[in-house]
């Protein structure tokens, strides 16, 4: 086993090395079929791999965009009893090297994407009136210049935050601390902003024709329902190996699934508040958007967000007891996780199809990303803690309890 850090509550907050290896030898086996299957696709069909790829890769975007904005809030706020959680929260947030990388077949499908990107568009197709917006903001160039700008800007801020966490494990000093939470004032208004902007880039301007003052807001509350779903799940497949079992508490499980509730009421005011501004101002341009999704098959899945996205998760995670109770939280972070790919899917695709076309090259797009975040996230895992233990709330936070 790696060299370990005991508390007296005989946790280790080590990966051992056997389970490590066998995390690593699963992942990278996933990993080289996704990858396989992917690019298998890409040769049969360009469009149809570019239109997959931009799910999956905005799925696992809006997870990284909500690690970073709730790692920051939990050091604005001094919050104690996320400390024992936190480390996988950086870990997460530190996918944007990764998401760099990946976004590279995005860029490289541009024109298979977005119409916006054709000559002939803004030329014939756009209103006099827009003309010099579209062609000043929607180009390609500005499009690759800005997502250049968001990556570094993200990764330089993630690592900020996950070096100064990281320089505590051994020193146990304050000033990391201080420092995170100066960081983390800009950081939150820095994101949130570029973020936004990442959305309508890559996701709203697929309709170029269509526009929406939330819609930056709608993506990141769904990616910060998605994170708490992943980091609920990451800690129970912890706790089912043996894994932080006294350190992560019936207490922490009912607050991380108290931000699962949270975060699905949040999502589906949100989406309320789009609909309705959209619904009540009956302008063309804005209400195509909701036409499209509500005729065919996509209607159906319109159906199924409402119901599966924000009913049933409400009912299930309502009662306090459902938030304490391992079996039901493990069924709600699968199902949440299901949800959200499903609602990141309903915003792309009906862009390009009218019906749900689902193929085996959205599944394999799918499997290749998540499995290259997994990857990266697991070997930062490898002789590593993965608690902050030298944060000076650390044994605040193992003493959590709910009132």
């Amino acid at each position: 086993m790696s060299q370990a850090h005991h508390h007296a509550n005989t946790d280790s907050y080590y990966i051992p090395d056997a389970l490590w290896e066998r995390g690593r030898n699963v992942i990278g086996a996933l990993f080289l079929l996704g990858w396989s299957a992917a690019l298998a696709g890409f040769a049969a069909d360009h469009s149809r791999f570019y239109q997959g790829y931009l799910v999956a890769f905005f799925f696992g975007f809006s997870i990284t965009i909500g690690a970073s904005l709730f790692t920051m809030i939990q050091h604005l706020t001094g919050s104690a009893w996320s400390v024992p959680v936190r480390r996988i929260m950086e870990n997460i947030m530190m996918s944007f090297p990764v998401l760099a990388l990946l976004f590279i077949p995005v860029a490289l499908g541009v024109h298979s994407l977005y119409e916006w990107s054709h000559a002939e568009f803004v030329a014939k197709e756009v209103l006099e009136l827009k003309k010099g917006v579209y062609s000043a903001y929607l180009n390609e160039k500005g499009f690759l210049i800005r997502a250049g700008i968001f990556f570094a800007v993200w990764s330089f801020w993630a690592w900020r935050l996950y070096s100064n966490s990281k320089s505590q494990d051994a020193t146990h000093a304050i000033d990391p601390t201080l420092s995170n939470e100066r960081w983390s004032a800009p950081g939150m208004l820095l994101f949130f902003l570029s973020a936004s902007l990442a959305s309508v880039d890559w996701v709203m301007s697929l309709n170029p024709h269509w526009f929406s003052t939330m819609f930056g807001v709608y993506c990141m509350a769904g990616g910060a329902w998605g994170f708490w779903a992943l980091l609920t799940f990451i800690f129970l497949r912890f706790r089912a190996n043996g894994i932080m079992t006294h350190s992560v508490t019936t207490e922490h499980y009912h607050d991380l699934g108290k931000w699962m509730f949270a975060m699905t009421v949040f999502w589906a005011y949100i989406a309320f508040c789009q609909y309705m501004l959209i619904w009540y101002a009956n302008m063309p341009e804005e209400t195509i958007f909701f036409k499209v999704r509500r005729e065919g098959s996509w209607e159906t899945m319109s159906g199924v967000l409402l119901f599966g996205h924000f009913i049933l998760t409400f009912l299930v995670l309502l009662a306090r007891n459902s938030k304490r109770t391992f079996n039901v939280l493990r069924f709600a972070t699968v199902w949440v996780l299901a949800m959200h790919y499903t609602d990141v899917y309903w915003l792309v695709m009906p862009n390009f199809s009218k019906g749900i076309a689902f193929h085996w090259v959205d599944a394999a797009a799918l499997v290749a990303v998540m499995s290259t975040m997994a990857l990266a996230f697991w070997l930062r895992l490898k002789n590593a803690p993965i608690a902050p233990i030298g944060d000076p709330r650390f044994k605040k936070g193992l003493e959590f309890q709910n009132v």
